[in-house]
């Protein structure tokens, strides 16, 4: 026995059952959507025929049901009204499959991964919440609107036209069908259709595990039917008339089956109407088959994925099918889908039998189906739209976030008063504002202020979409500052941001901005200026030199023999490497005095050889007296360490500081965000002091000599003051007792 006979009798007691129940359903919506088309009541059961068989046969899809679909019947309506007769309607609709099967053949289904899962799942939501609010009239027994109808608004075309009631003419919107219902409950019907709700649950909730080849949806419409034959027998007038139940037509023989088909009428091929109908069925038709297709795979326990393509390819033959025998344009549809996955369908098998079913009742059994009530129709479709419109979607969409929340509400609020293909394309506008929101501000990945230095670092993909964005950000920059513009990350840019840049870097003068490209493909640094400046930035650099030698030498003709000789520095200075911070200018000392190092941020850290290595020299070899560490206000390796801003290799270093600020959290919390950076310096100074202390090298030199002394110093750039930086209480703490230090 082979894999496909093995999976064939496997999945058959459960697609069996399924089959029913979806047959069941579509044969009143197959009835009712043709009759809100205007076509031939027959062509909807003709299009549920073919939607089973052939579509089931070529798609390999597991869940979905095609058929006959609500949204598309203004468009099918107003089609046979423009064209005139139903048998040119025919031949655009079998264009249409032709139309379809090309573009699945030229794998236009992946398209579908394009679909925002926003809008994919506000539309099942919304085919819910329309499957609840038109159920409610048919299980109280108002059927006035025809079943299977979607829309929010009423037309006449969906009117039952053989029931008759004085609200009828009054009937606009659902809102008022729901209300109207509720003032004519039909006591008979409202029992049938209680029935059937309750037998459904609690046939799904407590039986459906244990008798799992019986789906809940079989069980309720034959305890509906059954209660129906039962009033009729024991209540005077108590059976449902024909308006309540299902009404396929009765044919007396097979000639009178196929005096009831229609033909396309080829004479039209050439009338462009035709050809811009087709066009329209096809496109509509494919759109509301992939976007069926994806709330059904997303119902399927096995979590199996149908592909795109091949769908558009069996959508396409069906509809060519449909064009050739008189039916109306098919698509998957969700409801039947929904059907078939609740009733444990296993495998396409059940969509192709379902269609058998419909044929087999139009030939064999339409009396027995008339009897099936449509109140307990409607309470499986019922439970379907609450299971589709469950109220934790709502609360799981919004948590979110409004990128996801917004466009999923925009799909279910217009979908609910248009129509699937309206709300759906509704949803997707508004999920690609959010998209190219999004990107707009990806354009510029971050802009770092070191002072009178900036960057603005640019993202990977730069299209014209990212103009605004990217001019906004170059409109903000100060005068007087240094500018990059980072394009190293850039693979594409589009030609007017190149424009866009070239035009901000060729007038930046007038706000006294340098601008400097740094990596953006096919621009470079060619601005005569830029490299005049470079050239005597570098140039003055020598000048001075010169003035420099001349000026110390008409001074004192020995200061360099003498400084040439050695040196002898009292001092030892540990700051940090800004440049604004010129220790031999702020001290008033000359070449010689002050033996230095610096790194960022002025960090004593006991795997910074270099440091130490200054350290032992200055002490062993050069004996001096005072070792001073200098931070400044205005440190940047402080702020970045108390913003936690990333900024590339630096970030190893200064997580030192982070250590400092984390040790002082509780009294820096408390202070605002100027002072805050004030504090952590001066604690940063302190802390670096400490941790000199903690060294054998200095501890041994102590000993030795006695020296040198640790000060610690904090120079405001603000004003050129240096102010001392008291750190004995937290060396005490840290070593009070310890190593010889007091307590």
């Amino acid at each position: 026995m082979n894999t496909k006979t093995k999976q064939f009798i496997s999945s058959l007691p459960y697609d069996l059952p399924a089959s029913i129940a979806v047959f069941l359903v579509a044969i009143p919506l197959c009835l009712g959507i043709a009759h809100a088309s205007g076509a031939p009541l027959f062509s909807g059961i003709i299009s549920g025929f073919i939607g089973g068989i052939v579509v089931g046969t070529f798609s390999k899809s597991a869940l979905s049901v095609s058929g006959p679909t609500a949204s598309l019947t203004a468009i099918v309506l107003s089609g046979i009204k423009d064209l005139g007769n139903f048998e040119a309607f025919l031949l655009a609709l079998l264009i249409a499959g032709i139309i379809q099967t090309i573009l699945g053949i030229l794998k236009t289904g992946a398209l579908s991964a394009y679909l925002p899962s926003a809008t994919v799942i506000g539309m099942s939501v919304a085919i819910g919440l329309l499957l609840v609010i038109k159920q409610l009239p048919h299980l109280i027994g108002y059927d006035v609107e025809e079943f299977g109808v979607e829309e929010f608004d009423l037309t006449k075309e969906d009117i039952n036209e053989s029931y008759h009631d004085p609200h009828e003419p009054k009937e606009t919107n659902s809102l008022m069908l729901i209300v109207h219902a509720v003032r004519n409950l039909q006591q008979n019907v409202f029992i049938i259709g209680i029935i059937s709700l309750v037998a459904f649950w609690v046939w799904d909730r407590y039986f459906s595990k244990k008798f799992k080849y019986i789906p809940a949806s079989l069980f309720a419409i034959l305890l509906g039917t059954s209660v129906n034959i039962f009033l009729g027998e024991f209540l005077p007038g108590g059976t449902l008339t024909q308006d309540h139940l299902v009404t396929l037509p009765v044919f007396k023989n097979a000639s009178e089956l196929f005096n009831h088909l229609d033909f396309p009428d080829f004479s039209f091929w050439n009338n462009g109407t035709v050809w811009t109908l087709a066009l329209t069925i096809a496109f509509a038709s494919s759109l509301e088959s992939l976007l069926s297709i994806e709330v059904v795979d997303k119902l399927d326990e096995e979590n199996r994925k149908s592909p795109m393509s091949r769908e558009l390819i069996a959508q396409g033959l069906g509809n060519m099918a449909c064009g050739l025998a008189g039916g109306i344009p098919i698509t998957s549809v969700v409801v039947r889908g929904s059907v078939n996955a609740s009733s444990g369908a296993k495998t396409r098998l059940s969509a192709i039998m379902h269609g058998v079913w419909i044929g087999t009742s139009v030939l064999l059994f339409p009396k027995l189906m008339n009897k099936i009530p449509l109140a307990s129709l409607a309470a499986i479709l019922a439970f379907t739209g609450l299971k589709l419109a469950r109220p934790a979607m709502f609360k799981l969409m919004f948590q979110k976030g409004y990128s996801q929340f917004l466009p999923f509400l925009a799909t279910v609020a217009v979908t609910l008063f248009t129509n699937v293909l309206i709300g759906t394309f509704c949803g997707i506008i508004v999920s690609l504002i959010f998209v190219l929101y999004r990107d707009n501000q990806g354009a510029v990945i971050r802009v770092e202020s070191h002072g009178k230095f900036r960057r603005i670092v640019l993202g990977e993909v730069i299209g014209f979409l990212h103009k605004s964005r990217i001019k906004s950000v170059l409109e903000e920059q100060p005068s007087g500052i240094t500018l990059e513009i980072d394009g190293t990350r850039t693979l594409h840019m589009d030609l007017d941001i190149r424009e866009l840049i070239h035009d901000f870097r060729k007038n930046a003068y007038h706000k006294d901005i340098k601008v400097i490209l740094g990596g953006i493909p096919h621009m470079h640094n060619d601005i005569e200026s830029l490299k005049e400046e470079m050239n005597e930035s570098y140039q003055r650099l020598l000048t001075n030199n010169q003035q420099w030698v001349e000026e110390r030498t008409s001074e004192d003709p020995e200061f360099f023999a003498r400084n040439a000789e050695g040196q002898s520095p009292q001092v030892l200075f540990i700051g940090c490497s800004d440049s604004r911070v010129p220790v031999n200018v702020i001290t008033k000392t000359n070449p010689g005095e002050i033996f230095v190092t610096r790194n960022i941020a002025n960090v004593v850290s006991v795997d910074d050889m270099s440091l130490f290595s200054v350290v032992q020299y200055a002490i062993e070899a050069l004996n001096v007296k005072h070792i001073i560490v200098c931070g400044h206000y205005g440190c940047g390796g402080v702020r970045a360490a108390l913003k936690g801003q990333a900024t590339g290799l630096i970030d190893n270093w200064i997580t030192h500081i982070k250590d400092v600020y984390l040790k002082h959290r509780e009294e820096l919390d408390l202070l605002p965000d100027d002072k805050k950076e004030e504090r952590l310096i001066q604690l940063n100074v302190a802390e670096q002091v400490v941790n000199l202390y903690k060294t054998g090298m200095i501890q041994n030199a102590l000993a030795k000599y006695g020296f040198p002394k640790i000060h610690g110093w904090v120079y405001d750039i603000r004003n050129g003051q240096i102010n001392e930086v008291d750190y004995k209480d937290l060396l005490t703490k840290e070593l009070g007792g310890l190593y010889g230090y007091p307590k």
